[in-house]
């Protein structure tokens, strides 16, 4: 953890909450492992990494690798880097990300905020020395890999890029709706068994 000059690095086993809040077993309110928690799964306590924030120097590579002596300083869940990398900083803010499936997160300050609509309220992402931000996750499973399968396995399409122009080219859906809940439905229904 000594990352002064000439220091040799410690092996670190540590999170960060936008990261150990997706365990289940993460207090977002006391930004703490949850006792009860753990002590229901049985799971000893030693076992879980210590939980830093999520940008903040936490040590450096070790010298048998590539990176020697580069500094370490930030780790963030997926979807949570996203809403910080897209600049989310103001409550209300929100970022929408696609790719295999589709993640809305919304920030709503520096206190969690029950949904009333199914979505999740979870970590968005915490600094050092501020207040944690948390925020407000809507998910969809399947969208990107929608088109993708619309082109590989129906053969609708020939490349991705058309998808666009095909459904441009009918004047209404007469009454047609497609729900690709190959896995499930995310936000707000919660149904694994859904297809």
């Amino acid at each position: 953890r000594d990352v002064s000059p000439g220091a040799t690095p410690a092996p670190i086993h540590i999170t960060e909450p936008t990261n150990a809040c997706r365990t289940m077993l993460f207090n977002i309110s006391e930004l703490k492992w949850d006792e009860g928690q753990i002590e229901l799964f049985n799971i000893p306590k030693q076992m879980l990494p210590e939980v830093r924030t999520s940008s903040e120097v936490y040590g450096v590579c070790a010298p048998s690798t590539p990176l020697a002596g580069v500094k370490i300083s930030a780790i963030l869940g997926d979807q949570n880097a996203a809403l910080f990398g897209q600049c989310c900083f103001k409550q209300g803010q929100l970022k929408s990300t696609y790719g295999t499936g589709c993640f809305m997160l919304m920030n709503v300050g520096t206190s969690p905020v029950p949904s009333k609509s199914g979505l999740l309220s979870t970590m968005g992402y915490h600094l050092k020395g501020q207040p944690a931000v948390y925020a407000l996750e809507g998910a969809v499973q399947v969208s990107g890999s929608l088109i993708q399968w619309l082109r590989d396995q129906l053969d609708v399409l020939n490349d991705a890029k058309e998808s666009e122009a095909l459904a441009r080219s009918v004047e209404d859906n007469g009454g047609v709706y497609f729900v690709p809940a190959f896995a499930g439905l995310f936000a707000p229904h919660w149904r694994e068994d859904a297809r």
